[in-house]
């Protein structure tokens, strides 16, 4: 499904959350304004993953192929973690986009959440 798609989808819903088994990677770069609510959970072949589209959007922007391989439910949220230092597309986006978010709300409680992700990654007891 081409992430334009989900977008209308989300919009005419009346669900704060749509379900949908694929959304082509290369179809985020076609999207311009997506409301910061839109969540999507991506669910096949028995595993399940919540993406942020907007925040996904603006980690595509960053780098593609942390959005192709977020959207891939082949790879576990282990093997995300493995590659990217993260587990969620707004971990990576609070660690290595936090330029390109222009919502200030948003903005403030990614910056927490990056403070967490580094104290996280420095403390033996990781949590």
């Amino acid at each position: 499904m081409k992430a334009r798609e989900v977008v209308d989808l989300y919009r005419r819903g009346e669900e704060f959350r749509v379900k949908v088994d694929f959304i082509d990677p290369g179809s985020l770069a076609e999207l311009n304004e997506i409301p910061l609510e839109t969540q999507v959970l991506l669910e096949r072949g028995g595993r399940r993953r919540v993406v942020y589209l907007a925040f996904l959007k603006i980690a595509y922007d960053c780098n593609p192929e942390f959005a192709r391989d977020y959207l891939d439910l082949d790879l576990s949220l282990n093997d995300i973690h493995e590659k990217y230092g993260v587990y969620t597309d707004l971990e990576y986006v609070a660690l290595h986009c936090l330029h390109a978010v222009r919502d200030e709300d948003a903005a403030h409680a990614l910056r927490r959440l990056k403070t967490f992700i580094l104290s996280r990654k420095s403390s033996d007891h990781g949590l």
